[in-house]
């Protein structure tokens, strides 16, 4: 049962709710106090164990001094349980007299509980004592105490309703008065009864307290065995709390060598002061940079120091240019974050920088990689493109002199390059740059596009006469002959030259009108240096007008093969003939190979002409064979194929898809397929060789290394250039001896030799004089029709020139 005070207590709090503001600090009070309670409960067992052992003893002493007046506290018994019920009487009938006033609003609700609390103790008083069933009238008295203590719980239950605000409960509360003052009542009655019982309940008395004394000397002894034992444990227990702490405080200390270690191995600087300034710690990135001396803030820091102290937060990070204790400049990367002390205020700032000049140092050189050449170190298209773009706006603002921009092709350097290898290319390129600085003042910027395409922005142009100038200037200094490792190269420039706004507005336009007077100097022989004029941009565009038609001509069929027969020199029979595609233009009529050929490459078609001319020529040859005339069929193939890795896929493609035997089909090539790169043509020789197709080399004696090739490559046939055929009709001259040449060398190789261009009667004569297998020209056959080259097949050994006269006669002269 609750005692009444906290009965009130529960009442008092009852009206005011607490809210969870209030109920967390209460909360946390008291998990508090369950932590103090749990570190000092050791103790408190302790301390109490002392204070009962010494109360223990007290109370023997006591209880020995007054055992002689055992006899008379017993006599007046009777007398004190009278006073006793009679007190509680009283105390029963003020309660009674409180309670009405407490309802009336005269007496507060704490006073009127400790009346409460009187009255309940005063009958608890009567139901003390030992062995009262000894005293009959002290028995009857108790036989009433459980219906009083009955009557005074339903009066505790009732007065936490009524401090709640149930003003109803009063009116149960009275009739519960009522029993317990009737039942004092009928106690005092029997009191009276008991003063002759006074003598037995003294002889029982002194008999407890005899047995009291025997119970008292059993205790103290286990008290003191108890006590000896709590102390031998709590001496363990304190050891063992020793050697706790004392690890405790090693792995402390062990703990902080190692943060130590761990804060001294960072390659960041860090340091701490307090908040005025002065020095806590420092780690020994700090120590190196500033000096082991440097106990101040770090220059420069002060008025961070006062930012971090008033921030929640760590500073943002900021560079800094610092020199460390040798004196040299180095990037700092910094913050600082101000660290609370105990009370939670900011009372300390700790300092962090990392040195980051390596780094700083790394990302300049990436970005001067990003934008400059890596063999020449000159800027590259990107940040030319920038620089270009800033000198047309400062032309725009009016903030600059006219400028000229200078795009600038080393002419034949691929040939060079895969001829003599790629590092005396790349030094030939350095040599060319050295050239093209020496033509060049401070204020102008040579740049590497790309390959062997350099472009130059040449400021402070006051005209086009500067300009031009310029690309000459360039020009004569290209032109001269570069000695590099022993080896003597010519090589060139063609350069295209565009004004700054004159020819464009845009970085775009300007290099497309610079490239396209680039084109035109290529176009008309290299070696040259030409300016933008509008005219130029206008047969570009024809030029790619022409390469749109073409597209569409040959999805339209408007393009078709034309065959030029081969004859033997011996039999004046053909023995073969080559396919020549022709381009008959809806408008245009006629457009000759020369000038729609190389459209075709510039513009990515040499795979498809290629594939078309192939396929062609393999039916057309398998059909002559299916009407009984072998006819083996030559196909010129670009370079472009060869280049790209085309060739041989092609062909094997053609045969396959038409069956044609591979011996029928011949492949021409001319010496620009080496140039370009003469071990991936070799390859493509030997593939060709496998796939059982023949192999000419045409134009043989036109370049300067027919020789080193017929010495590595498998050739069936060189095709003797026209240039050599034209003077054979003279005596004594110089071609007739190169022919000869040429038939020896190429009968010493195993190889056939085909004279183009016959066309004179004296050339044909010479040509078997000097033991030539075959011929191929006008005067023996014009390109003619595959009908036509059929029924010239047919045509016995007697009369077949007449025939091939007649055959060819509509043919224009113009496609050879």
């Amino acid at each position: 049962m609750s005692s009444p005070r906290d009965i009130g207590a529960t009442a008092q709090a009852m009206p005011p709710a607490a809210g969870p503001s209030q109920g967390r600090p209460r909360l946390r009070a008291s998990l508090a106090g369950l932590l103090a309670a749990a570190r000092h409960g050791r103790r408190s067992v302790q301390l109490g164990l002392g204070i009962a052992a010494l109360l223990f003893f007290v109370s023997l002493g006591v209880s020995m001094f007054n055992a002689a007046a055992q006899y008379r506290l017993e006599a007046r018994m009777q007398r004190s349980g009278l006073w006793m019920s009679s007190h509680a009487a009283v105390e029963a009938a003020l309660f009674d007299a409180w309670l009405r006033s407490y309802m009336m609003g005269e007496l507060p609700a704490s006073q009127l509980e400790e009346q409460f609390e009187v009255v309940y103790s005063r009958v608890l008083l009567l139901g003390s004592g030992d062995r009262p069933s000894e005293y009959a009238q002290l028995e009857r008295i108790r036989n009433n105490l459980p219906a009083m203590l009955q009557a005074m719980a339903a009066i505790e239950r009732e007065m936490v309703l009524l401090f709640a605000g149930e003003r109803e409960a009063y009116r149960r509360i009275l009739p519960q008065i009522g029993v317990v003052q009737e039942r004092l009542r009928i106690a005092n009655l029997h009191m009276h009864q008991d003063r002759l019982q006074a003598a037995d309940i003294a002889v029982g008395g002194m008999r407890r307290l005899n047995w009291t004394f025997l119970a008292s000397g059993a205790g103290m002894l286990l008290s003191v065995g108890l006590l000896v034992v709590l102390l031998i444990a709590e001496t363990r227990r304190v050891r063992r709390s020793v050697a706790t702490a004392k690890a405790a405080a090693e792995r402390q200390a062990e703990a902080e060598r190692t943060l130590r270690a761990l804060i001294d191995s960072l390659p960041a600087m860090i340091s701490a002061f307090d908040r005025f300034g002065r020095h806590l710690f420092m780690n020994e990135a700090h120590a190196r940079f500033h000096g082991p001396a440097a106990r101040g803030v770090p220059p420069g820091e002060h008025g961070r120091l006062e930012l971090a102290l008033a921030s929640a937060g760590p500073l943002p990070f900021q560079e800094r240019a610092l020199q460390n204790q040798d004196g040299e400049e180095r990037t700092l990367l910094t913050t600082a974050v101000a660290v609370p002390d105990g009370s939670g205020a900011a009372g300390r700032v700790v300092f962090i920088a990392l040195d980051i000049t390596d780094r700083k140092l790394a990302e300049e050189r990436v970005r001067h990689l990003a934008e400059h050449d890596p063999l020449t170190d000159l800027p590259n298209r990107l940040l030319f493109a920038v620089r270009l773009n800033t000198m047309l706006a400062k032309a725009r603002a009016g903030m600059a002199h006219g400028f000229a921009l200078h795009c600038v092709d080393i002419d034949r350097f691929k040939a060079i390059n895969d001829s003599l290898g790629h590092p005396l290319g790349d030094k030939l390129l350095l040599a060319a740059v050295e050239r093209m600085r020496g033509c060049l003042r401070r204020s102008d910027t040579l740049a590497r596009i790309g390959g062997d395409e350099f472009a130059i922005i040449q400021a402070d142009v006051t005209g086009p006469q500067d300009a031009v100038r310029m690309g000459e200037r360039l020009v004569r200094a290209m032109a001269h002959p570069f000695q590099i490792e022993g080896c003597t190269i010519e090589s060139g420039v063609s350069v295209g030259t565009a004004l700054g706004q004159l020819h464009g507005q845009t970085v775009e336009l300007l290099q497309q009108r610079a490239d396209v007077a680039l084109y035109r100097a290529k176009a008309e022989g290299r070696g040259r240096a030409m300016l933008f004029d509008p005219g130029m941009e206008t047969a570009l565009q024809e030029r790619r007008q022409m390469e749109a038609e073409l597209r569409e001509g040959l999805a339209e069929g408007a393009l078709h093969l034309l065959y030029q027969p081969k004859f033997c020199l011996q039999s004046g029979r053909p023995i073969g003939c080559e396919a020549l595609l022709r381009w008959n233009h809806a408008a245009r009529g006629a457009i000759p190979p020369a000038l729609f050929v190389p459209v075709a490459e510039e513009a990515g078609m040499a795979g498809t002409l290629g594939r078309y001319v192939l396929r062609a020529a393999c039916a057309q040859a398998l059909a002559w064979r299916s009407a009984g005339v072998e006819m083996p069929v030559a196909v010129n193939l670009s370079a472009a194929l060869f280049a790209s890795d085309q060739a041989v896929e092609l062909v094997a493609e053609a045969l396959a898809a038409s069956g044609l035997p591979p011996q029928l089909l011949e492949i021409e090539l001319t010496e620009g397929v080496f140039i370009r790169n003469a071990e991936a043509a070799q390859a493509a020789l030997q593939a060709l060789h496998r796939l059982g197709v023949r192999v000419a080399l045409d134009d043989f004696g036109t370049g300067y290394s027919s020789l080193a090739y017929l010495q590595h490559l498998p050739f069936d046939v060189l095709k003797v250039d026209r240039a050599f055929v034209r003077d054979l009709h003279a005596e004594d001259d110089n071609s007739s001896w190169i022919v000869e040449t040429i038939l020896r060398l190429a009968h010493g190789l195993g190889a056939r030799v085909v004279a183009e261009g016959v066309e004179t009667p004296e050339q044909l004569a010479a040509l078997r004089r000097l033991g030539c297998d075959a011929a191929q020209g006008f005067l023996l056959g014009r390109p003619m029709a595959a009908e036509a080259l059929t029924q010239l097949a047919q045509v016995g050994a007697e009369g077949e020139q007449e025939v091939a006269a007649e055959a060819g006669s509509a043919a224009d002269s113009v496609w050879r």
